[in-house]
């Protein structure tokens, strides 16, 4: 299949034109497509056909009011350091980026900021939202649960009960890449320099619904059911099988996904300069490290996806021959114009 790339400012007002076209305001329409952008420029794959479709079902969320254009996201209680918002149906990137504002906000005046949300929809890549954080020097950290499009039984049952509950943190560093954790629960393969094709993306753009394995077994199980706890029964949101297909199998059915959202000022805790000199020793002991056979170098967690967000902006991003397709059905069908 072939693969075309494309500069990173048209992707972003390519997504922008379909968010606008469903009513969502200009600002939030780019915001929201920054995040997506910022995604495919660090995906393996680009901006691939999965991230294409997912855009396609967002936009018909909101034609069919699945997901609300206009939201008031706001804050239904707060105590100090904590709070819980309600996305009121919004566009997750949009309900997760005010969410994560707050979460600043909090941190600033109390060291710590968590903040947890309910009746949001998808987040996409929970890495965006962790970063947010390191623009004030703190360590962020995101997590969600999801719909069972990608359900993952308990360890031992066969019913997929729990999504693939992504979380990231991002870690600021005294200099070279921050540490940016960025990763679900569901079992996958190493990504290496050279990514290979994502299976399970193609079993769910050919049949809607999937069961995976969990990570590192019944570990990965047990920190999925953590996640669930948080993100879904903490905040009020929906959760396991309220997120089944079958309960939520129409555009129009609103989203009740949860999110919690942490930042945290590392000088309430320890100076930062001793905090950066600690992380830099730690990373230069992880990568004087010994190599196992066939391995090159060490990577650092998030180092390969900044690389990969490099070379990007440079020589544009990842755009394959079924993405376009997808894209140019999705315009045909609101009648938008698209120049490929």
């Amino acid at each position: 299949m072939a693969t075309h790339s494309i500069v990173p400012s048209r992707l972003r007002q390519w997504i922008a034109v379909f968010l606008r076209s469903a009513q969502v305001p200009e600002e939030e329409a780019q915001l929201i497509a920054a995040v997506r952008l910022e995604a495919a420029l660090r995906d393996p794959l680009g901006f691939d056909a999965f991230a294409a479709h997912s855009l396609g079902h967002v936009i018909e969320r909101l034609h069919t009011g699945g997901l609300n254009p206009h939201p008031t996201i706001h804050v239904v209680q707060e105590d100090g350091p904590l709070a819980l918002m309600d996305g009121d149906g919004g566009i997750g990137q949009l309900v997760g980026v005010r969410a994560m504002e707050h979460c600043l906000q909090l941190a600033e005046v109390h060291g710590l900021g968590l903040v947890g949300v309910r009746r949001s929809s998808s987040l996409g890549a929970m890495a965006y939202y962790a970063m947010m954080a390191m623009s004030q020097g703190y360590i962020g950290f995101a997590a969600t649960n999801t719909e069972l499009r990608i359900g993952m039984p308990p360890w031992g049952g066969l019913t997929p009960t729990l999504g693939n509950n992504p979380f990231a943190v991002a870690i600021p560093v005294a200099e070279g890449v921050p540490i940016v954790v960025d990763m679900s629960l569901t079992a996958t393969e190493p990504q290496a320099e050279q990514p290979g094709t994502m299976t399970h993306r193609q079993a769910l753009l050919g049949g809607g619904n999937i069961a995976r394995a969990v990570m590192g077994g019944h570990k990965g199980y047990a920190l999925a059911v953590v996640l669930e706890i948080l993100c879904g029964v903490l905040t009020g949101a929906g959760f396991g099988l309220a997120h089944a297909h079958e309960r939520i199998g129409s555009f129009a059915t609103p989203p009740d996904l949860g999110h919690l959202f942490m930042a945290l000022n590392i000088d309430r805790l320890i100076p930062m300069p001793l905090f950066q000199a600690g992380v830099t020793v730690l990373i230069q002991q992880l990568k004087a490290s010994e190599l196992a056979t066939g391995v090159e170098r060490v990577f650092l967690p998030g180092e390969l996806e900044f690389r990969r967000r490099e070379t990007r902006l440079r020589d544009g991003i990842p755009l394959p021959e079924d993405a376009i397709t997808t894209l140019q059905a999705v315009a045909k069908d609101f009648g938008l114009p698209l120049e490929i």
